[in-house]
């Protein structure tokens, strides 16, 4: 085995992005932080309640695992309950929800 291989290896992990979390998270990117570049991450982050790393994986394109709390608090401040949010996920990505997901490989830099 090369060096090449074997650090590849130790360097990567698996990481399962589920097509809920992708879906829940895009719909809020493309709705709700319409244009969230860089100088208007902290300013999504004040308007919604949470802090502005949160927005910056929310709009990653795959997501991630948001936090039944975290979804709640942004719901909470847009003025939405979660029943609703989660109809107009549905009318949106519906056909393309479920419970699968896709393996995709990532830095070992989080342990998590």
């Amino acid at each position: 085995m090369s060096v090449e291989k074997s650090s590849y290896k130790t360097n990567q992990r698996p990481k399962k992005v589920f097509l809920v979390d992708k879906y829940v998270c895009r719909y809020m990117k493309e709705e709700w932080f319409i244009d969230a570049k860089k100088d208007k991450l902290r300013e999504y982050g004040r308007l919604y309640g949470i802090h502005y790393h949160t927005v910056e994986k929310i709009v990653e394109e795959d997501g991630y695992n948001i936090p039944l709390h975290t979804l709640n608090i942004i719901c909470f401040n847009k003025g939405v309950s979660l029943s609703e949010f989660f109809k107009l996920v549905e009318r949106k990505y519906g056909n393309k929800i479920d419970d699968s997901y896709v393996i995709k490989y990532v830095d070992k830099k989080n342990n998590f």
